[in-house]
């Protein structure tokens, strides 16, 4: 039993350490659907929406968390901040991805 609670105690400390990793990894997948819905764009599929998602959070966190002083709620001014960063670095990417344009987004136009 001793190296069962030594495990569960490795893994606590380990989850406190990184909690707020784990919140901008979290945040950030749900962020990267939500500015792949916002904005129009050639679609990167499922892993490239996590990957940009989780990047823009990171991002969005580092340069314009400080910025939103109307947001009192650290959580939502996470999500604020990592929609902001998503939907820049979504523009970016859009803007320097190679090849045709494909707006993979047709539902908007019921078609």
């Amino acid at each position: 039993m001793p190296m069962v609670e030594s495990f569960v105690n490795f893994i606590m400390t380990q989850f406190v350490a990184h909690k707020a990793l784990l919140l901008v990894i979290v945040i950030g997948m749900v962020v990267g659907l939500l500015s792949q819905m916002l904005l129009p764009a050639k679609g990167f599929g499922l892993i490239g929406t996590f990957a940009i998602g989780i990047a823009g959070c990171y991002l969005g966190n580092m340069f314009v968390k400080e910025y939103l002083t109307m947001i009192d709620n650290g959580t939502l001014k996470n999500i604020a901040s990592g929609v902001a960063g998503a939907m820049a670095l979504t523009v970016v990417v859009n803007i320097f991805r190679p090849g045709k344009h494909k707006d993979k987004t047709a539902y908007r136009n019921n078609t």
